[in-house]
C-alpha cells in the first residue's frame, strides 16, 4: 500500500463534473423511461375504469330517457358539448346516434330508474 493520500493534497480535485455529458444524458433517459413505466399502467387503468363506468352510466341514461333506442355508445371528447369528458349517445334502430348527456371526466353511477319514471 502507498502512503499517498490525495484528499490531503493542496490541489482541488472537484474541478469538473462528476459524470460526463453522455453518461448524464443516458442517466436522464433511463430515469424518464423508468418514470414512464411507473405512470403508464396507472393512466391506462384509470382510462379503462372511466370507460367502463361511462358505458354503464350511459346504458342507464339510455334506458331512462330513450325507450326506443337499440343501445348506447360512449366516446371521450376533449372539445365536446359541456366541456371535456365522456359523451353518451343513444343508438336508434336506424343506426342514428342521438347525444344524451356529457358524463364528465370520471363518470359516476346515475340514480336508479324508478318504475314510474320509465319513458319520461
Amino acid at each position: 500500500m502507498t502512503d499517498d493520500h490525495p484528499e490531503l493534497d493542496d490541489r482541488p480535485h472537484d474541478d469538473g463534473p462528476v459524470y460526463g455529458g453522455r453518461r448524464r444524458r443516458a442517466l436522464r433517459i433511463t430515469v424518464l423511461i423508468a418514470l414512464g413505466a411507473l405512470v403508464l399502467p396507472l393512466v391506462l387503468s384509470l382510462v379503462g375504469q372511466a370507460q367502463s363506468a361511462a358505458a354503464r352510466a350511459c346504458a342507464v341514461y339510455v334506458e331512462r330517457f330513450d325507450i326506443e333506442a337499440e343501445g348506447s355508445q360512449v366516446s371521450f371528447e376533449l372539445f365536446g358539448a359541456g366541456g371535456p369528458g365522456w359523451q353518451c349517445s343513444a343508438i336508434a334502430p336506424g343506426g342514428v346516434a342521438t347525444p344524451l348527456a356529457n358524463l364528465g371526466l370520471l363518470p359516476s353511477a346515475p340514480t336508479p330508474v324508478q318504475p314510474d319514471e320509465r319513458g319520461t
